[in-house]
C-alpha cells in the first residue's frame, strides 16, 4: 500500500491567500495559483499591522495584488493639522508561474512584492510548490510543501549568501531607499542584498475545508520601520521575532468564504478572512424568454402576410422589442431582399443571439419569397455593421434540415453604408423628433488612501435628461445630488506641494465639498458615419464635473478589423467649484491620437495608445490594457508618462490606476447590456490627466469587432 503519491492536481481549498493577499501560506508566497479569474479580498490584522488586499487571477500565469498595509504605531505625519490617523502604506505584487507542476516536477514562480510603492516591503523571490497525496486513495488528505529564495523584506534573516553575487556585484548591495517621490520600479534592486531561504508546508486535511499551514519565516523583522511612532515611549519598533516558525489554520466555511488563524513569530496572533468570486462565469442562471419555435405557414397565411404588411411588421417591431430588447426603425424591401434598420441595443451582451433571436421572429412572419434578411445596426445615426441571413437556409437549419449545422452558419456579417438602398419602404417607426429621455441612477466617487482618512466617498444620485433633436443631434444634461459623503472631513482643500503644473486635478476636493447639488454634464454631441470606415463627433458644453469647452473626435475602424486608430481636439476651460456654472481662468488645447489593438487571435484582449497633450500642457503617451474573462467582467490597467519629471510630478511619480467593469446581468436572472465600473488611481495628481469626454466613437462602433459585448 502506498502511503505518499507523488500528485500534479490540487485539491479544492489547497490554495490559500496569505496575509500579504497573494496565494502562499501565511507571511511567505508558494508557486501556486487560482484558477482564472478568481477575484480575492482578503483582510488580515494584528497588532502591529493590518492588511487589506484585492488580488486577481489574471491568467493562469499571472497574480496580481493590490494592497494597503495599516502600520499601527506609525504616524501618518507629524503635524497634526495634516493627518491624525496611522500609516497606511500602498503596495502592488505580482506573481508569474515559470513551470507548471508534473508528476514529477514542482510549480515554478517568480513574484515581486511591493514593487511600485513606497518600498517598505519590497522584496522578491522564486518558489517551487509541489503535493503528495497521503494514504491509500488519498484518504489521508495532502501535503504541499514549498520551498524558496527571498530578497529584501522576504530575506532580512539573511541565512545564505546571495548567489547572484557571483553574476554581477551590484546584487551584492540593495540601497533600500525610495528614488524620488516613490511609485516607481526600483529595478536596480531587485534581486539584490540580503537573500534568505524560507521553506512551508501545507496539510490539506481529510476534512476538506480544514489545512493546516507551518513555514520558516526568511524576515527575521530587525528592519523594520520607526520615524514617527504614535507612542513617544517607544524607543523601537514593537514588531520583533522570537521565533523564525509560523504556524496557523485556514478554514473554508463555503467554497468563496476562509477564515484563517496563525500565530507568527513566537509572539503574536494573526487572523484573517478571505472572499472570493468568480469572475470567469455567470453564477446567475439567466431566465430569457425561450427563442421563438419556426412554423411552416400555409398558403392561406402566406397570402395574409402579402396583403397585411403594414401591421404584420408593427407585430414584429413589437415582439423584438418584447423578446430581445431590439428597436426596429424601418423596413425596406428590395426584390427578395428584406432590409432591417435597427438600433445597435438589445436585452443580450451576445450580438449572435440578438440576431438568431430576431430572425426567428422575422422568418415566422416574413413571405417564403424572401430570400435574405438584412439586419442593420444602426448606433445614434451612424450604421455600424450588418448581418445577412440566408432565409431558407436559416428555415431549413431550425427545422433540423441540415444535420445541427449551427445557425451562425446562416449568417454573414459585413460593413455597412448610410446609403438608402434601392427599393420600396414597406414600414417606419413613428418617430416624432425632437423626443426625450429621463434616466436617474446613483453615482459613488470615492477616495482610497488620502493623508487624513483611508477612504473618502460621496454617494449621490444622478438625474439625466437628454433630448434627440434627431438621431445624431442630442442634448444632456446631467445633475448630481448629494445623498451621503465625508467630504467634509477634510483637513486642506489643496495639498501643499509646490508644482509648476496648473491643479486641473488635484482641487478635486473643492468640487466634492462646495455644493450638495451641481451640474455634471451639460452638453450637445453630434455623431456621424463620415465615410465606409470613418466616424466623427463633435460636442461643447460642460464636459465633466472639472472642464467646460469643445471638442471633436474623429474614429478610422475598418470592418471586423484588429486595427481602429482616432484623434481627438479639445479647447477647454477649467470649471469654478463655487457655483454651477462658473468657469476659472485656466485654458487648454488638450487632445491625441490613439491607437486601438484586439489581436483575432487573442479576442479578449485590449490595447490602446493614445498620445497627445493632457490637459496640465504635458505632453507624453498612455498606455491602456484590457482584458475580458468569460463572464463578460473586464479589468484594466493603465499608465501615463509625460514629459513632466517624476519630482514635478510629486508622489507617484507618474499617473497609473486600475479598473474593473462588471456586467449587470452577473446579479441579475435578466440578461443585460448594462455595466457597472470600480476603478483606483494611488495618487490623484495633475500630470497626465485626460480630459473626460462625453463620446466614445470605439466604444459606439463596438459591433464592428465586438469586445465590450459578445460576437
Amino acid at each position: 500500500m502506498a502511503l505518499i503519491t507523488l500528485s500534479a492536481s490540487l485539491t479544492a481549498h489547497a490554495q490559500s491567500q496569505s496575509d500579504y493577499g497573494g496565494v502562499g501560506l501565511m507571511q511567505m508566497p508558494t508557486a501556486r495559483m487560482q484558477p482564472q479569474g478568481t477575484l480575492s479580498l482578503t483582510y488580515a490584522d494584528n497588532d502591529a499591522f493590518r492588511r487589506m488586499s484585492v488580488n486577481l487571477q489574471v491568467f493562469p500565469w499571472l497574480e496580481a495584488t493590490a494592497r494597503y498595509t495599516d502600520i499601527r504605531y506609525e504616524k501618518y505625519s507629524l503635524d497634526p493639522n495634516f493627518s491624525s490617523q496611522s500609516l497606511k502604506d500602498k503596495g502592488v505584487d505580482v506573481k508569474l508561474r515559470l513551470l507548471q507542476e508534473t508528476q514529477w516536477r514542482p510549480e515554478i514562480a517568480l513574484g515581486w512584492r511591493d514593487m511600485g510603492g513606497t518600498g517598505l516591503f519590497a522584496g522578491e523571490y522564486l518558489v517551487a510548490s509541489k503535493q503528495f497525496a497521503l494514504g491509500d486513495h488519498n484518504n489521508w488528505g495532502h501535503l504541499d510543501i514549498t520551498g524558496g529564495i527571498g530578497w529584501g523584506y522576504l530575506a532580512q534573516r539573511g541565512n545564505i549568501n546571495n548567489p547572484l553575487c557571483h553574476v554581477a556585484d551590484r546584487f551584492c548591495q540593495r540601497t533600500d531607499t525610495t528614488k524620488g517621490t516613490g511609485g516607481q520600479f526600483e529595478i536596480d534592486d531587485w534581486f539584490s542584498g540580503k537573500t534568505a531561504v524560507f521553506i512551508g508546508l501545507e496539510y490539506q486535511t481529510p476534512h476538506a475545508p480544514l489545512s493546516l499551514q507551518l513555514e520558516y519565516d526568511g524576515n527575521d523583522y530587525t528592519n523594520e520601520r520607526f520615524e514617527n511612532p504614535i507612542d513617544s515611549t517607544l524607543t523601537k519598533p514593537p514588531v520583533k521575532a522570537d521565533s523564525p516558525w509560523n504556524w496557523g489554520a485556514k478554514y473554508a466555511v463555503r467554497e468563496n468564504l476562509t477564515l484563517g488563524l496563525s500565530y507568527q513569530r513566537g509572539n503574536t496572533l494573526m487572523f484573517n478572512i478571505s472572499v472570493k468570486a468568480d469572475l470567469s462565469h455567470n453564477p446567475m442562471p439567466q431566465q430569457s424568454p425561450k427563442p421563438r419555435a419556426y412554423h411552416v405557414p400555409d398558403d392561406k397565411h402566406q397570402q395574409t402576410i402579402g396583403t397585411d404588411k403594414a401591421n404584420e411588421l408593427s407585430l414584429l417591431s413589437e415582439r423584438l422589442q418584447n423578446e430581445v430588447g431590439v428597436e426596429l426603425n424601418a423596413v425596406q424591401q428590395n426584390q427578395h431582399r428584406l432590409t432591417l434598420f435597427h438600433n445597435d441595443h438589445s436585452d443580450f451582451r451576445s450580438h449572435q443571439e440578438r440576431i438568431e433571436r430576431s430572425t426567428r421572429i422575422l422568418a415566422n412572419i416574413a413571405p417564403n419569397e424572401i430570400k435574405s434578411y438584412e439586419w442593420v445596426s444602426v448606433n445614434h445615426g451612424m450604421a455600424v455593421r450588418t448581418d445577412t441571413v440566408n432565409a431558407d437556409e436559416f428555415k431549413a437549419t431550425l427545422l433540423g434540415e441540415r444535420f445541427n449545422q449551427p445557425l451562425s452558419r446562416t449568417v454573414k456579417s459585413h460593413n455597412s453604408s448610410d446609403a438608402i438602398q434601392q427599393g420600396e419602404w414597406l414600414w417606419r417607426k413613428q418617430q416624432a423628433f425632437p423626443n426625450w429621455d429621463l434616466d436617474v441612477a446613483p453615482r459613488l466617487k470615492q477616495s482610497i488612501g488620502s493623508a487624513e482618512k483611508l477612504y473618502f466617498y460621496q454617494l449621490s444620485v444622478n438625474p439625466a435628461l437628454t433630448f434627440n433633436l434627431t438621431p445624431r443631434w442630442q442634448f444632456k444634461s446631467e445633475w448630481g445630488i448629494n445623498i451621503v459623503n465625508n467630504y467634509d472631513e477634510f483637513n486642506y482643500f489643496v495639498d501643499a506641494y509646490e508644482s509648476d503644473l496648473p491643479r486641473v486635478r488635484t482641487e478635486v476636493r473643492k468640487y466634492y465639498d462646495a455644493q450638495d447639488i451641481w451640474v455634471e454634464r451639460l452638453y450637445s454631441r453630434y455623431t456621424a458615419k463620415l465615410t465606409q470606415n470613418w466616424y466623427g463627433a463633435a460636442y461643447a458644453g460642460y464636459l465633466e464635473r472639472m472642464f467646460a469647452g469643445v471638442g471633436v473626435s474623429v474614429l478610422n475602424r475598418d470592418f471586423a478589423s484588429d486595427f481602429a486608430w482616432g484623434v481627438d481636439i479639445n479647447r477647454v476651460q477649467q470649471r469654478s467649484p463655487d457655483s454651477a456654472l462658473g468657469l476659472a481662468d485656466y485654458r487648454v488645447w488638450t487632445g491625441h491620437i490613439t491607437a486601438y489593438y484586439q489581436p483575432s487571435r487573442f479576442p479578449n484582449e485590449l490595447f490602446k495608445l493614445a498620445v497627445g497633450r493632457f490637459l496640465a500642457g504635458d505632453e507624453g503617451a498612455q498606455l491602456s490594457y484590457e482584458h475580458k474573462f468569460d463572464s463578460g467582467t473586464i479589468v484594466g490597467a493603465y499608465a501615463a508618462v509625460t514629459n513632466v519629471s517624476s519630482q514635478e510630478y510629486g508622489e507617484g511619480s507618474f499617473t497609473k490606476g486600475v479598473y474593473i467593469s462588471i456586467p449587470f446581468d452577473l446579479f441579475s436572472v435578466k440578461p443585460s447590456q448594462s455595466r457597472a465600473a470600480v476603478g483606483w488611481q494611488p495618487i490623484s495628481r495633475d500630470g497626465g490627466q485626460m480630459l473626460g469626454r462625453p463620446v466614445s466613437l470605439y466604444g459606439m462602433t463596438d459591433s464592428r469587432n465586438p469586445f465590450y459585448n459578445e460576437q
